[in-house]
């Protein structure tokens, strides 16, 4: 069987365990669309004998390595310490980031190769909100740039949100990365370099379950599926495993019952005792509550074990992934402690190249050239796109890398995820097993969605000045009326109001696409004048229109638009701002749009363009014009805190004479930032910026980018038939949070004319 029940105690300490880890990722530990990797639905039907032990005639060890967090690193150092002192080990089993970290040693990895894992950039990828931005699709990504302060609900089922704050996908890619040759679906655990086993809570049962056979990735998943942090592993059978430290945090009985050890090793993480921190917040107090459940299910372990080896961790903490180099000294140190109990297990020279040579003699081949796909639950729409995407990889060695890669497209669209494990269609024999060279595709629906609505503020204010804000709500329902369709219907409701919807329809799987749309505006509009409101018009505005082309990958897309609009200018108070207007106007454009940026708002590399051409012709009370926009945006990164960006935007009719409903504005927090909102109207502007972010801090691991001090210049100029074309240029300083919720940005901007702004936004960036 791929795992085991083992019934365990539930103790009410316990059972907050899901809402102590909750909350201690909200207030910063390292904790999307939720992915649900089955368990495999072949494996065989029982365990096959354990290896003898080499060289005969000793006792078997077992090595039980418990769960937390990041501190579960300093197992590393204990590991090489036993192999620099040829201590072996027979049988290994793990819980969380103890079962990772015995997985890896159980495949055939070395200390120093786990070592190097650890102490690089891996984990950064490993804790994600959602999907990479450089992963979406180019309609994900346009919901990313244009909404990035959306908190996402889904509707599948009511409102609802996702059952855990990270997405499963980093930590799935990470696992299968570094698990290649043991990704199988008749990997049995006995024949493992090492025998392992690994444990998980199963959420249906309350019970505790122990993995030893099936793809180890997920088997891993399972165990370090942190509840409320990571979404929970569904198997097979409609059960949902949960991280395993909830029940059976050190595994001792495990390798007692299941890998028959005959000296049983325990390798604990000793926290420090009780400070002022564990009790003066709600989140101390329930982290020091989730302790106790954990503490007594460890020292229950402990007493199946006959040596203990204890890692002093007091002064790290479970989110510490960054100290990784002094957590796996620390567990050095503590093998060192404990030398006296263990060096009478060690071997001699020979003895010790005997045992290397069982073990590596197990060591299993990586997958073979790829001769079948398969894929299971998916619609036929997503099943052909899978089988499409995979097919260049037919005939060559079935590697991560261009494994994940090919399965990137299907998950960009945040409505599936997908996972892989190898399999042999011709299997050999149990002692002689045939390469893999089959490739099984499992695709996980969101089970809150589609559809999704997305919602956030909206918010811009500046002193003297009025205050804008808006909520903004947008609903996406993915792959309605075909695969790959979607309908994207959006408000936003308060200082203006603007209903919209369009349906995009996909003509063919290589991009072609229609997209008829609907948009209704109403908003105030205030006329200004050397820097004083002289007067309050009102827009209303109803248009209709439909864009088709080409959309050539995530980062590009090329179309052309159509669109009619019906006119509403009328004067509420003070007077300027051209005549009452009602009436019609037709615009075509050609659109190119580029996004070669790695992330929505605070690009830390990359960049944006986007450019469209054409005319606006039949307006009211205008001039047929020619019509360009163009918009563009670059950061470079000078050090791993410091970005350089240069940004601009340009509008033209040419300087053709069209009436003011339908002109440009300058003027706002980073449009001209010492200004009004939008104090400066016209029929042609430039506008470019240019500045220097410095990352003053950090958020914790997945929740964004940081705090970044702001220095900037911004220098824009605009015209119109009836007057002369006015410069304005203001330097700007302040602070930009990149967050969860979109960007906070705070600051102070000094311009000339005597223009100057203290200013707030939350939401879009510019």
């Amino acid at each position: 069987m791929p795992w085991k029940c083992a019934a365990s105690p539930l103790t009410a300490a316990t059972l907050l365990a899901t809402v102590t880890l909750l909350a201690s990722v909200a207030w910063g530990q390292q904790p999307g669309q939720p992915t649900t990797p089955a368990q495999p639905k072949s494996a065989p039907a029982a365990a096959s004998p354990l290896p003898a032990i080499v060289p005969a005639g000793r006792p078997s060890i077992g090595l039980a390595l418990e769960g937390g967090g990041a501190l579960g690193l300093a197992h590393i150092g204990v590991l090489q310490w036993f192999e620099e002192h040829h201590i072996p080990v027979d049988r290994i089993a793990g819980t969380s980031m103890g079962a990772l970290v015995a997985g890896l040693y159980a495949t055939g990895d070395s200390p120093a190769e786990m070592r190097a894992v650890a102490v690089s950039n891996a984990f950064l990828g490993v804790f994600t909100l959602q999907t990479a931005y450089l992963d979406s699709s180019y309609r994900r990504r346009e919901d990313r740039h244009e909404v990035p302060q959306a908190i996402t609900f889904g509707l599948k089922h009511g409102v609802g949100m996702r059952n855990a704050l990270l997405s499963d996908r980093g930590v799935n890619e990470f696992l299968i990365t570094n698990m290649p040759a043991y990704n199988r679906q008749e990997l049995d655990y006995n024949r493992m370099p090492i025998p392992f086993r690994c444990v998980a809570t199963d959420l249906t049962t309350l019970q505790s379950v122990d993995f030893s056979s099936g793809p180890l990735p997920q088997a891993v998943r399972a165990s370090i599926s942190i509840p409320g942090v990571f979404p929970p592993v569904e198997n097979h059978q409609g059960h949902f495993l949960v991280d395993g430290g909830i029940l059976d945090n050190l595994p001792t009985d495990v390798l007692k019952r299941d890998l028959h050890a005959d000296i049983v090793i325990a390798v604990r993480l000793q926290d420090a005792a009780i400070s002022g921190a564990d009790t003066s917040s709600v989140v101390g107090v329930l982290n020091r509550a989730f302790s106790a459940g954990i503490v007594r299910n460890v020292e229950q372990a402990e007493r199946l074990a006959d040596v203990i080896v204890n890692i002093p961790v007091g002064k790290f903490s479970g989110i510490d992934y960054a100290k990784a180099a002094g957590l796996i000294q620390a567990g050095y140190q503590a093998a060192e402690q404990s030398r006296a109990t263990l060096l009478p297990f060690a071997l001699d020279a020979e003895g010790w190249k005997a045992h290397l040579a069982a073990r590596d003699s197990r060591r299993l081949a990586l997958p073979g050239a790829l001769r079948q796909v398969r894929v299971v639950d998916g619609d036929p729409g997503a099943v052909r796109q899978v089988l499409a995407d995979m097919k260049p990889l037919n005939g060559k060695p079935v590697l991560p890398g261009p494994t994940l890669e090919a399965l990137k497209p299907i998950q960009s669209n945040g409505d599936y995820s997908a996972t892989y494990e190898t399999f042999s269609p011709t299997p050999g024999s149990a002692a002689v097993p045939t390469p893999d060279t089959g490739v099984l595709v499992r695709l996980g629906k969101d089970p809150t969605g589609p559809p999704y609505l997305l919602f956030g503020p909206d918010i811009g204010a500046a002193t003297s000045n009025i205050t804008r804000m808006e909520m903004t709500f947008r609903l996406v329902d993915q792959n309605l009326g075909g695969y790959g369709s979607e309908l994207r219907a959006g408000a936003q409701i308060g200082y203006k109001t603007q209903l919209s919807a369009e349906y995009y329809r996909l003509l063919s799987p290589n991009g072609y696409f229609v997209e008829p749309r609907i948009g209704f505006l109403r908003q105030p509009v205030y006329i200004w004048a050397n820097q004083k409101r002289i007067a309050e018009r009102f827009e209303q505005n109803l248009a209709a229109g439909i864009e088709t082309g080409r959309t050539f990958s995530n980062h590009m897309q090329l179309s052309a638009e159509w669109r009619a609009d019906d006119t509403r200018w009328s004067l509420r108070t003070g007077s300027d701002g051209g005549p009452y207007l009602t009436g019609t106007a037709q615009t075509g454009l050609l659109h190119f749009n580029l996004d070669k940026a790695s992330a929505g708002v605070i690009s830390p590399r990359g960049y944006r363009i986007a450019a469209s051409a054409g005319s606006l012709y039949h307006a009211a009370g205008s001039s047929n014009a020619p019509l360009v926009n163009l918009t563009f945006s670059r950061t470079l990164p000078a050090n791993s805190k410091t970005l350089f960006f240069l940004s601009g935007d340009i509008h033209s009719y040419f300087r053709a004479n069209v009436a003011q409903p339908y002109r440009f504005t300058l003027g706002g927090p980073l449009r001209l930032s010492a200004s009004s909102f939008d104090e400066y109207r016209g029929t042609d502007t430039y506008l470019t910026r240019a500045g220097y972010l410095h990352r003053i801090a950090a958020l914790p691991t997945g929740l964004g980018q940081g705090l970044y001090a702001v220095l900037g210049y911004e220098a824009g100029e605009i015209w119109s038939p009836e007057q002369r074309s006015i410069l304005r240029q203001d330097g700007t300083l302040g602070v930009i949070a990149s967050t969860p919720v979109g960007v906070v940005s705070v600051g102070v901007s000094v311009g000339d004319a005597g223009h100057r702004k203290v200013f707030v936004t939350l939401g879009r960036l510019f």
